[in-house]
């Protein structure tokens, strides 16, 4: 505990007496004014509570010192104010604060706090292999507007990122997960052929957290062998899905996959924050007309507010790479400040055959572009997000 407040110091040392195995130390002070013993003390312990000092304007940062100094899955915890701005909690949140709690309540708060964040963990403790942790890359693929090819996008490329291997009989490399969020009009079942799920439904309506063995449930392999958590097959509200769910899934498939491609709805609702944390890459799929540039632009900003750090790679949908770039091309790209890394062509043929028998593009026609340029987008990128280590 780092506090320079004595009573609530005394009171969360009284609280946590009680608990079993449990060992209190801390610093009387704030982080910033403890003379740099602040930070040791953090990567030392399992739990660290500290309070906020409001009127620091590098708040931030003190925050991101101690969660960069924490040790392997230890659980952060800030006290603040009651009037603690929201924007400035979501902004705690995204740098890794777990949680933030009023410090009028820490008292009966702490203990079920802790222990509801150690439940959620328990599904994400990262096994340790050569040094290395070994959990999987969360990619997302979002769109500008409907109709672009996102979810034909994230299914091929969960299939390619599969990387099978052998002459006759191909085996897959890698364990891929594919998740469909677009909880309203989810098709990525119908494009995998696997049967519809209310699982989904059922964990938003009761409020339930998910675990392993709810996923184990949900989850369909298909018969390419990426394994599916398909959106519900009835309709529910957008924001029947709470963050701690999502992070709950995330946190679950990235112990058993090397790669979960995420397929995000185009709507920007709070539950998104989690995906937007915990990705390691999100493709943001558009094609080159005016009205979808702008709102390709509206979400790259609110993407990169809610995780500074976040890799987005533009992919232009439905045509080939220009030689020289048009007009339109070269505006596309001013407005976007960003260039595209991947050009789609349209193969209305290949598509139209895929989803038709619920196959990837790559059992259709290999060769066809279309196939190459996700094969392509699923090669860089394992280069660049490489799989689990030692996961065999």
């Amino acid at each position: 505990m780092i506090s320079p407040d004595q009573e609530i110091y005394s009171t969360i040392e009284k609280s946590l007496a009680k608990e079993a195995g449990c060992r209190f130390t801390g610093k009387q002070g704030t982080v910033a004014g403890v003379n740099g013993s602040a930070i040791p003390l953090v990567g030392r312990n399992d739990v660290v509570l500290f309070d906020l000092d409001e009127s620091d304007d590098n708040l931030l940062q003190s925050a991101r010192d101690i969660c960069e100094a924490r040790r392997p899955n230890a659980i952060i915890i800030a006290l603040a104010s009651d009037n603690l701005p929201l924007e400035k909690a979501r902004q705690l949140r995204r740098i890794g604060v777990d949680d933030v709690l009023p410090r009028n309540s820490v008292q009966d708060e702490i203990i079920p706090q802790v222990q509801s964040i150690r439940e959620r963990r328990e599904a994400q403790l990262p096994a340790i292999w050569g040094g290395h942790a070994t959990q999987g890359k969360v990619i997302a693929v979002a769109q500008s507007r409907g109709g672009v090819g996102s979810s034909i996008l994230a299914a091929n490329l969960a299939n390619e990122l599969q990387d099978k291997q052998g002459f006759f009989k191909k085996k897959a490399k890698n364990d891929v997960a594919l998740v469909d969020l677009d909880f309203q009009f989810g098709s990525l079942a119908a494009m995998m052929d696997v049967e519809e799920s209310d699982a989904m439904w059922r964990m938003a309506m009761e409020g339930s957290i998910p675990d392993s063995a709810f996923l184990e449930q949900a989850m369909t392999k298909s018969k390419c062998g990426v394994d599916v958590l398909p959106a519900p097959s009835r309709y529910g509200p957008l924001n029947a899905i709470k963050e701690e769910q999502v992070s709950a899934i995330l946190d679950s498939l990235k112990r058993s996959h090397d790669y979960i491609v995420v397929d995000l709805p185009r709507a920007l609702v709070e539950w998104l924050t989690p995906v937007l944390t915990q990705a390691d890459r999100l493709y943001l799929v558009t094609d080159v007309s005016v009205p979808s540039v702008r709102s390709a632009r509206k979400l790259m900003d609110f993407y990169q507010a809610e995780n500074p750090a976040l890799e987005i790679q533009l992919v232009a949908s439905f045509e080939k790479k220009p030689l020289i770039q048009a007009a339109h091309h070269r505006a596309a790209t001013k407005l976007l400040d960003k260039e595209f890394s991947y050009w789609v062509p349209k193969d209305e043929r290949t598509t139209r055959e895929a989803l038709d028998r619920g196959v990837p593009l790559h059992d259709v026609s290999s060769r066809a572009p279309l196939t190459k340029t996700i094969r392509k987008m699923a090669l860089d990128m394992s280069h660049a997000l490489p799989p689990r280590a030692g996961h065999h």
